[in-house]
């Protein structure tokens, strides 16, 4: 068996790119996407800065993103806004990892390298839209897929060794981003992803329900298809211009970085690589069913997703103008550190946010649609990964004794007045009771 390596000729990470003949400065691509497809607008905007990232010199991490929500809920059309930009987009409607690097048996191993995908999208935001064929494979198939997609992932090319063609190999800087597409992700493919080093993250899109009056007014107003021309044209001109006013990339000063910003970043971090601990829980021979047992979980360090979310932080910095990360740009790790987790403890704990960090057993019942023995189930998986607290208490209503669920004090910030803000989530606030009286009198 032989060796094969590879040499992949060296070019300028930063693509030579001619600025747009009508300029979209951000604030513009902003309100454009906003009057087409405000509902996608948060989507593309994190489309923006998963791109960016490429701009930034010492960024050496891929970083991939699944956006995730039931059929014709727009994860399609986001994905259209970044299509057909030479030089910086590469797009697919069928996608299998096994093609980074070709092992074809009907193709000369001279010919392979003509038709591997990894130097195809070397230093390019790689388009998938629809991932969720790769996740319906079975067990054994997707482990495989799954795999090599984490070693990809990791940014230093592929080795792969074959029957048929040997060893076939890229070493190297591999640098590339996905922007993907998938509907709602199985639980299996989750505690699969987790069990390899999950490297994907993913954004639900979460769109709404039209309304009868919205759906007829929509047959006669502008065709999506055209709005979604105006917004792709609107991407590829900012994007365009992005590039070549950076044709040297950017070097970031991070003497000038945000303390407090970065320990958010780090906060972040740590939430989701306990939320997406793999962890064994069973329920133990107890008269009410209510007591659990589980297994030693297995949690990944916060390193590599700390790193991969002041990444985003940064690029985000720099499609808005600026090279220095602020509140503006946290937004998007904080939504990201809790979609990214497996679905039921995502939902969990928006619902534990929501309820400012306590609740009862009926309550998460109720919050996620299921049964009393699937929520305590839930709940102490959370408990497991040192996520929450679960405590035995007495309400004096009938059914009782509940359990109740609080979210550890490692993570109370995230019911902050800070975090809503940066969420923009508008937090009433409460008049004190002397400036009530102060008031009356």
């Amino acid at each position: 068996m032989t060796t094969q390596n590879i040499e992949f000729s060296n070019q300028d990470r930063i693509k030579k790119i001619e600025p747009s003949q009508e300029p979209v400065s951000f604030e513009q691509w902003r309100e454009i996407i906003k009057v087409n497809f405000p509902e996608l607008l948060f989507a593309a905007e994190v489309g923006l800065a998963i791109i960016a990232q490429l701009l930034i010199n010492d960024v050496t991490n891929p970083f991939a993103l699944v956006l995730v929500d039931v059929p014709s809920s727009g994860k399609t059309i986001t994905i259209n806004f970044f299509s057909e930009i030479e030089g910086l987009t590469y797009a697919t409607d069928k996608f299998t990892p096994a093609s980074f690097v070709s092992s074809a048996a009907n193709v000369a191993k001279d010919k392979l390298k003509d038709i591997d995908l990894l130097p195809r999208i070397r230093y390019k935001l790689f388009l998938i839209r629809d991932l969720s064929t790769l996740f319906s494979k079975r067990d054994d198939d997707l482990s495989e897929c799954l795999g090599l997609l984490t070693r990809v992932l990791d940014g230093e090319g592929l080795n792969t060794d074959s029957g048929i063609h040997g060893q076939r190999q890229y070493v190297g800087e591999y640098l590339f981003m996905i922007l993907a597409a998938s509907t709602p992700i199985p639980p299996r493919v989750m505690k699969m992803m987790g069990s390899l080093g999950s490297r994907l993250f993913f954004l639900n899109i979460n769109s709404r329900d039209k309304s009868e009056k919205e759906l007829a007014d929509q047959l006669t107003s502008t065709a999506y298809k055209q709005k979604e021309l105006v917004c792709r044209t609107a991407t590829k001109s900012f994007l365009q211009t992005l590039w070549s006013q950076n044709q040297l990339g950017i070097n970031w000063d991070k003497s000038q970085d945000n303390m407090e910003c970065n320990l958010i970043i780090a906060r972040c971090a740590m939430l989701l690589a306990r939320l997406r601990g793999v962890v064994q829980v069973w329920k133990d021979q107890s008269l009410d069913g209510s007591d659990f047992g589980h297994n030693m979980p297995v949690k990944e360090k916060a390193d590599r997703i700390s790193q991969q979310f002041y990444n985003l932080c940064r690029s985000h910095a720099v499609v808005c103008g600026r090279r220095q990360v602020t509140e503006e740009d946290l937004r998007l790790i904080i939504e990201l550190a809790i979609d990214s987790a497996p679905t039921m403890r995502a939902k969990l704990l928006r619902k534990l946010i929501e309820f400012k960090g306590t609740m009862m057993t009926s309550e998460v019942e109720v919050a996620l649609d299921c049964s009393k023995p699937t929520a305590l189930k839930e709940m102490e998986i959370l408990r497991a990964l040192n996520v929450c607290k679960v405590t035995q208490t007495s309400t004096g209503l009938v059914g009782e004794p509940e359990k109740a669920i609080t979210l550890s004090e490692d993570f109370i910030w995230f019911l902050s007045d800070e975090c809503n803000r940066i969420r923009g989530r508008v937090v009433p606030v409460e008049p004190k009771p002397d400036t009530v009286s102060e008031t009356l009198n």
